[in-house]
């Protein structure tokens, strides 16, 4: 039996207001009449209705007072751990768009007529009753602003912008998959953090034949297109990525972790639904291949902005930009969900999330939130939760292959520690080593007792630096952050100071080498030495491991193998050693107790280019 509904009565005096028609699940809530538009019952009765129109049992219609019918075709229903992502269009327009998630107690989505221009929103209120009301349709699509891109998108500003992209630190040197220059990777098989669950899928399917972009854009442009998407969310577990099978492998285990954004062959404003993640909805970026717009800078700035709005934020307005906030030129620093055109030609650009602390801030949402917490897409976990030694080569070379992290969280701190047996001599540079940086560094020296010796954030420079910095014997700490310029009001703070980095120069007189620490499993490439040197590196070895092999992997000189239980090894003392006449070898330690293994190569003759791993089984 059904269960009995009751409906508010409306005053006639009231202008018309959207009616609910709804074909009911037995049990659902009816809708009634409401004043900011038409309750559709409670989030649980629209979720069984709708899984129930998907399976072909039943349909949800939506009519406005004028007739205008607002049926509901749905595509993909995906539901897990309670939670439900729908996508699908309006059943009687091709040209239209709809798409819903959340769980029983909140949705939230829209249906977009595109050709009339028209938009409808649901949500839920503090009962979890689901309502949905007209709403603009740049709602919607917040970059529907027809006279932003002719105000500020002219040709000439866009050959400005091409001919001033970002330079590479000469430290980036692949330490992360999206870090460093183009390097005739298959820009088809692009990914930023290969295996996670969480993926962001840029569909490049249309603008390239094959494994080649169409329109004499260069393969080039096109990594550094996804380079800089994959820049603005490297602080994320999200892998940026251009691979279809990746997506799709993601999508099939959980579409409320993966996004789309389509590339579109042919000129157009760019634009994405707001909200979108986490359903099959895409948003929509032009290329623009007339106006001279294909180049990796541009359509990557234009990427990251988008796949924001896809994120769930809106748009960081204030100041003479309106709700395209222009940034701060002083401090070369912008808001990448603002205008970021105005900065695109600053030599040291700095484009970054923001919670709208500049002064003339109309929009004081907080971005990061809305990503980790609104959207769960998880922080990447901490790489130096408790400090590291600095890595110091012979010679006292601290080489960025070697030395280098992330600050993952603007609460985040990374500290290297060294220590130096007589007086010595620092000189140090700190880069931020990402494309499209968000990261302004901060580092600061103290003793071990956290006196502070120096400190460096150079100014509009993005880098920190020591210029032969005297230093007493003794032990010492360096500590990497992200760094603030001005205020917050004016300049910008450490919010979102977030990013890859990576050190060079030399620690002169005195130091003592600490040895290089391996990852398991991990090569770590472009190791050299000179006839007559060692190197030392360490590998944590966990209980319960059945083995471990150390591998060297090099073309030319001849690079010897050493490994040492709890200390270094000697060429008449170690646990293994492999001391062929090339730089190829291979040591294995069966049964390993847990620990600190010493891996020590010896240059008989000198070796460049070569690859040490040491992997730890199971």
């Amino acid at each position: 039996m059904k269960r009995k509904f009751t409906s508010r009565a409306v005053p006639s005096t009231r202008t018309p207001r959207l009616i609910a028609l709804l074909a009911l699940s037995l049990g659902a809530v009816a809708p009634v009449l409401a004043a900011d538009g038409a309750e559709l019952g409670s989030a649980d009765a629209l979720i069984r209705n709708l899984r129930q129109q998907h399976q072909g049992r039943q349909a949800l219609s939506v009519q406005t007072a004028d007739g205008t019918s607002l049926p509901v075709l749905v595509r993909d229903f995906f539901e897990q751990g309670g939670r439900v992502s729908v996508s699908g269009r309006h059943r009687d327009s091709e040209d239209s768009l709809f798409f819903l998630k959340g769980d029983g107690k909140s949705l939230r989505g829209f249906l977009v007529l595109h050709g009339q221009k028209k938009a409808w929103e649901y949500s839920t209120d503090a009962r979890g009753v689901v309502s949905v009301k007209p709403v603009p349709l740049s709602r919607v699509y917040p970059d529907l602003d027809e006279d932003f891109q002719r105000s500020n998108r002219s040709t000439a500003s866009l050959a400005q912008i091409a001919a001033a992209h970002p330079v590479y630190s000469p430290m980036a040197l692949r330490q992360a998959p999206h870090i460093g220059a183009y390097n005739n990777q298959d820009v088809t098989k692009l990914e930023s953090k290969p295996g996670s669950p969480y993926v962001f899928y840029l569909n490049t399917a249309a603008v390239m034949s094959g494994s080649t972009p169409l329109n004499g854009v260069t393969k080039e442009n096109m990594y550094r297109a996804w380079q800089s998407v994959a820049d603005q969310y490297s602080m994320l577990q999200l892998n940026v990525t251009t691979n279809k099978a990746v997506y799709d492998a993601a999508k099939a285990s959980s579409v409320l972790r993966t996004g789309i954004i389509n590339f579109v062959n042919q000129d157009g404003r760019s634009f994405a639904p707001v909200h979108s993640f986490g359903t099959t909805s895409a948003g929509t970026l032009y290329r623009n291949p007339a106006s001279g717009f294909d180049y990796g800078y541009g359509i990557g700035m234009t990427g990251a902005h988008e796949v924001g709005h896809q994120m769930g934020m809106l748009h960081d307005g204030g100041g003479t930009g309106g709700e395209y906030y222009e940034g701060i030129p002083a401090y070369q620093w912008g808001p990448i969900m603002g205008n970021y055109w105005m900065g695109g030609s600053w030599t040291h650009q700095l484009f970054t999330w923001s919670k709208g602390e500049y002064s003339t801030a109309s929009n004081q949402e907080d971005d990061l939130r809305i990503m980790t917490v609104d959207e769960a897409v998880p922080y990447m976990a901490d790489d130096n939760p408790s400090g590291k030694p600095l890595a110091l080569r012979t010679g006292g070379e601290i080489n960025p292959a070697d030395n280098w992290g992330q600050i993952e969280r603007n609460t985040d701190t990374d500290v290297f520690t060294f220590s130096l047996a007589s007086a010595g001599t620092l000189n140090l540079r700190v880069d931020p080593i990402e494309y499209l940086r968000m990261l302004d560094v901060d580092a600061t020296l103290t003793t071990a007792a956290g006196v502070q010796v120096a400190r460096s954030n150079l100014a509009v420079n993005r880098s920190a630096e020591f210029v032969n910095l005297n230093l007493a014997a003794g032990d010492y700490k360096l500590i990497i952050q992200g760094g603030a310029e001005g205020t917050p009001q004016n300049g910008f703070s450490k919010y979102s100071s977030l990013g890859y980095y990576a050190m060079k120069g030399t620690l002169s007189a005195g130091g003592t080498p600490s040895p290089i620490p391996l990852t398991s499993g991990v090569p770590l490439g472009n190791q050299s030495a000179s006839t007559g040197t060692w190197t030392y590196y360490t590998i944590q070895v966990p209980a319960g491991s059945t083995k471990l092999v150390v591998n060297l992997s090099g073309s030319n000189g001849d690079a010897d193998l050493f490994v040492g239980a709890g200390q270094k090894p000697t060429t008449s003392s170690y646990a293994c050693k492999s001391d062929g006449s090339t730089s190829t070898e291979t040591c294995t330690v069966n049964s390993p107790v847990a620990g600190t293994y010493y891996v020590a190569v010896q240059a008989y003759a000198t070796y460049s280019g070569l690859s040490v791993k040491a992997t730890a089984s199971p």
